[in-house]
């Protein structure tokens, strides 16, 4: 150790001074609810340090008190695997929870735990940060060290922290839980632990038992409450979480979680109006919350309470959070207003994001309801160019457009055009085909879809297209069967492809195996399209009136369907002539 000088002597006095007494504004330890904090007072150093290391450590603490918590970590940090002292890792630890610097919390609390493995506390920190990285194994053994110490462990946020597992990695973590509860029958986080885990599992029933050993004996253990309020919603029984979570609320007003959870529950059963007053409470608990004001102005918009609605998201955006969820649904208010010029505004400063498409469709819809399809289309090629990443979406988007004005030729223009640009989206090359199929260019069609299968052989969109266009557009029925049929065992839920089966059966004269498809098919989705299949097979198993009662109901509901006219005429049509009756002798059903 080298003898120290007057003015390090200075450094380290001023040092020691600081440590024991400087806290950094807003400075907050482990910010889990379920994980204790962590003692706000750092350990002072005993030991002597060299010069170089008292220089970083003066200079990491006035990085703190001036709010440059990265220069503060960094010293700190490197000091702490330098000397191997306990204070300084676990100041370390407190800086890097702080700033939210994960990979200096994981290496920081790792390390405080290694030296100072007796404190409960360093050894809880190190595993909530481990289970933070995925490494639940490693966090096990230190909270088992932490109940070796009679320490509180969270193993309940352990548990939660173990949604993204696979099945299997949960099943090994209960088993684990299990082998603790043997040990330690009583303790409760563990209990709570095995509860959520059990949630995740879907074992409902035993999660709820658990909750309620652990409520008989304590009423108030608000964190069994929050768990078990969440499991009855899950089991359907919302009017029982509801009371349940009601009283706990006015038995502890004072924690937002709590109420929080009863606000949800409130919002699933559809009382809007009581969950409105819950978050109310709870912006007053929390006025800058976010989330709490982001539900408040959704639960105002469900409401019709468009006003209220509108200055909750013009709140958002002061604060500088949630900017394009708020503009995307204050574009909404604008346009329900009439007001299109200000929805454009409000649209068009949606960000690349969850809402970003949902803005574009949204703006281009309301442009073409104004017969602006100039403007749109424009629109989608500057935002093509802004947002390259969101491209193939926007071709989509203005391809449709012009598909559903039959503009057949410029669709198939732009999606050339596209594809050459982006040769590997399939997204390009099946809408491509379908515009062929629209246009009767089936080799055309089958060379897209064709080169989609080859790039995914696994692809049930593009199987089932090209089987289904075989089937009705040609004669090679049992080449389009293989192709059904594999998109079938692919998907077997997709009511499409269910539409295809009977489609391509029908063809091949099994009516009976049709129908069965069919009938499957129009339960999951009653379309149009189906709906002509269905009564198509129908018709030829000889129960016309059947058909004809089908088609009446459809099209009820899709009153323009060109499908459901030609099935029908069609055969009634040829109905007729099998009977010798001249069909212009009666009135057509498009007359």
């Amino acid at each position: 150790m080298k003898k120290l000088n007057g003015f390090s002597l200075l450094l380290a006095a001023i040092l020691v001074s600081g440590c024991s007494s400087i806290q950094y504004s807003g400075q907050s330890e482990v910010n889990s609810e379920s994980a204790p904090a962590v003692n706000n007072k750092p350990e002072e150093p005993v030991a002597s340090f060299e010069p170089d290391t008292l220089y970083d450590l003066l200079v990491a603490e006035l990085g703190g008190q001036r709010k440059r918590y990265d220069l503060a970590l960094g010293n700190y940090l490197k000091q702490a695997h330098k000397t191997q002292d306990k204070g300084i890792a676990k100041r370390a630890y407190q800086i890097s929870q702080l700033i939210g610097a994960r990979q200096a919390s994981l290496d920081a609390a790792v390390l405080w735990a290694k030296l100072d493995e007796d404190n409960a506390a360093a050894l809880q920190a190190s595993a909530i940060e481990l289970i933070r990285a995925g490494q639940l194994d490693r966090a096990v053994e230190q909270m088992r060290k932490v109940l070796a110490l009679e320490g509180e462990a969270s193993f309940d946020f352990l548990a939660a922290s173990a949604s993204e597992l696979s099945e299997d990695e949960r099943v090994q973590l209960l088993v684990t839980f299990d082998s603790i509860l043997k040990d330690y029958p009583d303790h409760r986080s563990l209990k709570l632990g095995k509860a959520i885990l059990l949630l995740q599992d879907n074992q409902l029933n035993e999660a709820i038992k658990l909750c309620d050993q652990l409520l008989s004996k304590d009423s108030g253990y608000v964190k069994a409450i929050i768990l078990k309020g969440r499991i009855l919603n899950k089991m359907g029984k919302g009017g029982e979480a509801e009371k349940m979570l009601a009283d706990a609320v006015r038995k502890h007003p004072e924690i937002p979680r709590l109420r929080l959870i009863y606000a949800r529950v409130l919002v699933h059963l559809d009382k809007l109006g009581e969950a409105r007053d819950q978050f109310q409470v709870l912006l007053k608990q929390s006025p800058h919350d976010v989330e709490i004001i982001l539900s408040l102005a959704l639960i105002a918009l469900e409401n019709d309470m468009v006003d209220e609605s509108e200055e909750y998201f013009k709140q958002l955006i002061a604060l500088g959070q949630r900017k394009s969820t708020a503009n995307y649904y204050l574009g909404r208010i604008a346009e329900q207003r009439g007001q299109y010029d200000q929805a454009r505004k409000y649209f068009l400063n949606v960000m690349p994001g969850k809402e970003f498409m949902m803005s574009r469709v949204a703006l281009i819809q309301m442009q073409l309801r104004q017969g602006k399809v100039a403007e749109a289309r424009q629109q989608l090629d500057e935002d093509r160019n802004r947002f390259p990443a969101h491209a193939v979406q926007l071709y989509l988007l203005e391809t449709e457009i012009l598909v559903n004005a039959s503009e057949l030729d410029d669709a198939l223009k732009l999606f050339t055009g596209a594809v050459l640009r982006y040769p590997d989206s399939v997204n390009l090359l099946y809408g491509r085909a379908m515009v062929y199929e629209k246009m009767g260019r089936i080799d055309d069609l089958e060379k897209d879809l064709r080169a989609i299968i080859k790039a995914q052989p696994e692809n049930a969109a593009a199987l089932n297209a090209l089987g289904y266009t075989l089937a009705d557009r040609t004669d090679r029925f049992e080449e389009a069967r293989a192709l059904i049929e594999k998109a079938y065992a692919l998907d077997k839920e997709d009511p499409a492809i269910m539409d295809s089966m009977g489609w391509i059966y029908y063809r091949l004269g099994n009516y009976q195996a049709a129908l069965g498809y069919l009938k499957s098919a129009y339960a999951k989705y009653p379309d149009h399209e189906v709906a002509a299949h269905l009564g198509e097979v129908l018709w030829a198993l000889g129960r016309k009136e059947d058909a004809k009662a089908l088609w009446d109901e459809a099209l009820q509901k899709s009153p323009d369907s060109d499908v459901l006219k030609e099935t029908r005429e069609r055969l009634e049509k040829q109905s007729l002539k099998e009977a010798g009756v001249s069909p212009e002798s009666k009135v057509s059903i498009a007359e």
